[in-house]
């Protein structure tokens, strides 16, 4: 354990101790707003693109006359600002064939973004990149007349004005919010794609606390020993002109283009080796949790996203999280009152995500050792029956902020997760990281036995006190891979995937952590 991780360690085993750390990149503000119910048209100076029929394979055309079947819905993708073209009488989807076609949507080749153009509010090119070469290519006019007029299909982009749509009033600030989350999303990844130039900075203030875990209620006679796995907070936060934000968070290297333009600014960066359990004793009685404390200061300057020599703009505002600023410093708290907090367990850096309703894992076990029920959680209970740590699960807070409640049930080593109140197979919400006990066991017992021989690099003794930090250490490393909770794809995994971390976190703690004495 190095030096800094050694004291941060040490300060957060007291109750109500502040540490400052380094703070990782989680996303994002706040989601664009839902699609309206009217329709989308699409008009360039040669006419209106349409459908020119409702079955498959009928072509996609430019109408100076707007007739045949003009109005499209969006069908949002995954990806960050993507979607399907759906026409609203057919039902089908734009195929970026050259010329473009309608079929039923799902399929590669449909997928297309917004791209806006600068000086112009309601046009926007209708795009799709390549990704391999980064090329774009923008939905154009084929040229020359045909049955149904202009045929349309997606050429390299030129800015030309046959590539310039124009759309909706009602649906600009929609398209836009697209375009952001889409041009976001590549500037995280790709910063040659994009640039910030600062006009000014604010003086650092004190922001509201967000909670940054579980909350947890001790409900026995004695202080009680809580294994806390923090929700990631970059303190990074960015808003855009026109009272717009991105779902897509300000990542490592979009930080960097922002802090190489601060003036005397010490700013957190991402590094999420130093966050990892924190432990926590929790008195009789008393709730338990870690606040997140930023201080930071509103910087705020242009963005210009150019992929092809077609640059646009937008102005926004950053939120940048300080270090050692008149105004204090951004840290982590840990928190116990006999009051609950104030506020939910969710955090502004957590992004909503289909949870299964129902999901099941394997969950590592320490050799000779065996999980119990035990309320609505699970123990880890030794060869010599004594507690190594007890496991409750967090909550589901739905997109509507209706709070559910989680429940574990045991079969062997297979433990299976529900979330009640739920009515389908999934829900969209965010989940809170399971909270643990570290229990009366004798971990050393276990990592002595025949079967699961200590781990070399294990020392021979520790007090109490650091076992608890290393088990800490362990089991949040566990539950946070590549800087995502739970690390696990599709709605059942992400259900369960923080769970199955900790798990495998609590195995490997009593291989490595030594004696608990």
């Amino acid at each position: 354990m190095n030096k800094n991780l050694k004291r941060a360690a040490k300060l957060l085993t007291a109750p109500a101790a502040a540490l400052t750390l380094l703070l990782p990149v989680l996303a994002a503000t706040a989601t664009p707003a839902a699609a309206a119910t009217d329709a989308y048209t699409f008009t360039n100076t040669d006419g209106t693109l349409n459908a020119t029929g409702n079955g498959d394979g009928n072509q996609i055309s430019v109408t100076p006359d707007g007739t045949n079947y003009t109005n499209w819905r969006l069908i949002r993708l995954g990806a960050p600002g993507t979607f399907n073209l759906a026409n609203t009488s057919s039902g089908k989807c734009v195929y970026a064939s050259q010329p473009a076609v309608q079929q039923s949507c799902g399929k590669e080749g449909e997928q297309w973004h917004f791209r806006p153009v600068d000086g112009k509010p309601n046009s926007f090119g209708i795009v799709r990149r390549d990704d391999s070469s980064g090329t774009e290519y923008c939905m154009d006019n084929r040229g020359g007349l045909h049955l149904w007029g202009i045929l349309a299909q997606p050429n390299v982009c030129n800015g030309s004005a046959s590539q310039q749509w124009t759309v909706p009033a009602s649906k600009a600030a929609e398209a836009r919010a697209l375009a952001l989350d889409y041009y976001a999303d590549l500037c995280a990844k790709r910063t040659s794609t994009c640039s910030w130039t600062q006009r000014s900075e604010g003086q650092p203030e004190v922001l509201p606390r967000q909670p940054a875990s579980s909350v947890w209620y001790n409900d026995t006679a004695g202080t009680m020993k809580q294994v806390f796995t923090t929700i990631y907070h970059s303190g990074w936060a960015q808003s855009f002109s026109v009272g717009l934000s991105s779902s897509v968070g300000v990542s490592a290297p979009v930080q960097a283009m922002i802090s190489n333009q601060l003036t005397a600014t010490q700013t957190y960066q991402s590094d999420e080796t130093t966050v990892n359990g924190i432990a926590v004793d929790v008195p009789a009685g008393n709730y338990g949790w870690v606040d997140f404390a930023a201080v930071g200061k509103k910087v705020t300057g242009t963005w210009t996203f150019d992929t092809d020599n077609q640059p646009w703009t937008t102005d926004a505002t950053v939120t940048v999280p300080v270090v050692n600023s008149a105004a204090g410093s951004t840290m982590y708290v840990a928190r116990t009152s006999p009051q609950a907090p104030g506020s939910g367990t969710g955090g502004a850096d957590v992004t909503p995500a289909a949870l299964a309703r129902t999901a099941t894992g394997t969950m590592d076990v320490p050799a000779g050792a065996r999980l119990t029920a035990h309320k609505n959680g699970v123990r880890v209970v030794g060869a010599d029956g004594a507690t190594i740590a007890t496991v409750e699960p967090g909550t589901v807070t739905d997109t509507g902020g209706t709070a559910h409640r989680v429940v574990l049930t045991v079969a062997g080593n297979t433990v299976t997760q529900t979330v009640e109140g739920v009515t389908g197979d999934t829900v969209t919400g965010t989940i809170t990281p399971p909270t643990f006990s570290l229990g009366g066991g004798t971990p050393a017992g276990i990592a002595a036995s025949a079967s699961a021989p200590a781990s070399a690099s294990a020392p021979a003794s520790e007090s109490g006190d650091e076992h608890d930090k290393c088990m800490a250490k362990k089991i949040g490393t566990s539950i946070v891979v590549g800087g995502a909770m739970g690390a696990l794809t599709g709605p059942e995994g992400v259900a369960i995937g923080m769970l199955t971390g900790a798990f495998k976190g609590i195995a490997k703690g009593v291989l490595e952590c030594g004696p608990n004495t």
